[in-house]
């Protein structure tokens, strides 16, 4: 088999994963993580049952990995969006990190936390790549302006309480919007990062 061959096989290889991983965040982004079969996860993408079990063992590593997938576009977006600003301020930070959370892909991570509640293998796998995912969010919040400041657990701190407050509003929303005090709750987020990135300064 020649060198261009071999590049064309892993090209392919990465094409059929990819169509799976889109259509598996598709799917439970729009239908929800129980609706998500392996059949119509196969209809979306165009790839049979077999040229999938070919790439995962089972519903759930194919699961994990659209996941894994997920947090990665969760990071990249907002390393883009931070480059795009040049040096992001705390109030930039925290109005990407809103926008972010809202993002239509990012419910993959909702339905399968609730899941995760009475599912052990779920949770314990899931939480692997949750970790890490978390670990990369704050390497990235190091490139917030001021965030020199804090040390490792308070900036810890800070970004899983904002996490925490926006995947909280990000679901609620979804049966009780109400923009005015969504609005007013990211200002009042804004103040309270600003309000403990003066504290940390002040030491």
């Amino acid at each position: 088999m020649t060198k261009q061959q071999r590049r064309s096989q892993q090209e392919r290889r990465e094409s059929t994963i990819g169509l799976l991983i889109d259509a598996t965040i598709g799917a439970i982004s729009e239908v929800g993580y129980a609706q998500t079969s392996l059949g119509a996860v196969c209809e979306r993408s165009g790839v049979s049952k077999g040229g999938l079990f070919r790439h995962y063992d089972s519903r759930l590593d194919l699961v994990l990995a659209a996941a894994d997938e997920v947090a990665r576009r969760h990071c990249e977006s907002v390393r883009a969006s931070f480059a795009e600003i040049g040096t992001p301020s705390v109030e930039d930070a925290v109005r990407v990190m809103r926008e972010r959370h809202r993002a239509q892909d990012n419910v993959v991570w909702f339905e399968l936390m609730v899941a995760a509640r009475t599912d052990a293998e779920l949770r314990s796998r899931l939480s692997v790549i949750g970790k890490r995912f978390f670990a990369e969010l704050l390497e990235i919040a190091r490139m917030v302006a001021g965030t020199e400041v804090f040390s490792d657990a308070e900036l810890e701190l800070l970004v899983n309480t904002l996490e925490h407050t926006f995947d909280g509003e990000t679901i609620r929303r979804e049966i009780a919007p109400d923009p005015v005090i969504e609005e007013q709750r990211l200002d009042l987020m804004v103040e309270f990062a600003a309000f403990v990135a003066a504290r940390a300064a002040a030491r």
